[in-house]
């Protein structure tokens, strides 16, 4: 198996839905257009402001998202938000399994953890501008209803009186700001992790070595950074392109994991 080739092809691939993503907050009309335009050109055009611009209908509030600024309130319509976590998720695990075939046979040593003195100043202000990190890991599922219902019993984990405004804003409603501040750190640590791969298998054969020094030790941890069952944002039925690639890259991965023979 050709596996930078791999690697290439899906990363450019994933590029471009990258793209759509980010000019999907600048509304979901701009979205299909852009998607067309980069697949032809064999390159996703490049979006110069990666937030909607405040004078637009589609933007609710917006106050400089890309500065880092935890306290910058970033609004999107309730619409748009879930048109583009229904591209994110999947994207993500695509990426997650394109960095583990970017590590394979590479062996580090675990980052030794390094020690602040109780003295020093607090350096998070002059750091607020840092990019998150990527999450190497599938995030596990929970079935915790209180989580999801903040009315329900939490005995029953159920309500007596069922509301759908108690889950997400109600579909009536597809304007309603909902909070994106979030969904946009994900999307710039995508971006971020998907510029330099190599960095993030670097990152991902450090966590192996902690793995496997936690083992060693007979201490808990995570084996795989898949998690039981079908990946987030896996979908039976393709409605993306994105649902393809992961498919893809989830096989890919799969072959390497279980060392099958992909010649």
């Amino acid at each position: 198996m050709d596996w930078p080739l791999a690697i290439t092809r899906n990363s450019d691939a994933l590029r471009k839905i990258v793209a759509v993503m980010f000019a999907m907050l600048h509304g979901v009309d701009r979205a299909l257009p852009l998607y067309r335009e980069a697949g032809s050109e064999g390159r996703a055009r490049p979006v110069a402001r990666p937030w909607p611009a405040a004078s637009r209908s589609e933007a609710v509030r917006v106050s400089q998202p890309d500065t880092g600024n935890a306290n910058a309130a970033f609004t999107l319509p309730y619409r748009i938000y879930c048109a583009i976590l229904l591209i994110l998720r999947p994207a993500e695990s695509a990426l997650r399994r394109l960095i583990l075939i970017a590590a394979r046979g590479l062996t580090l040593k675990p980052r030794q953890a390094r020690q602040t003195l109780p003295y020093f100043p607090s350096f998070a202000a002059a750091n607020a501008a840092r990019i998150p990190s990527f999450a190497l890991l599938d995030p596990l599922k929970h079935f915790d209803f209180n989580d999801f219902n903040p009315n329900a019993d939490p005995r029953t984990g159920f309500s007596s009186s069922w509301d759908p405004s108690d889950f997400a804003p109600s579909f009536s409603q597809p304007d309603k700001p909902v909070d994106a501040a979030p969904l946009f750190s994900r999307m710039r640590a995508l971006r971020a992790a998907l510029s330099d791969i190599p960095k993030q298998a670097r990152r991902l054969a450090r966590w192996q070595a902690r793995r496997d020094l936690l083992l060693k030790a007979r201490r808990p941890t995570r084996v795989s950074i898949f998690r039981p069952g079908l990946p987030p944002g896996w979908r039976q039925r393709s409605i993306h392109p994105v649902d393809d690639l992961l498919r893809e890259c989830h096989g890919l991965a799969r072959d390497l994991v279980n060392g099958a023979d992909t010649s």
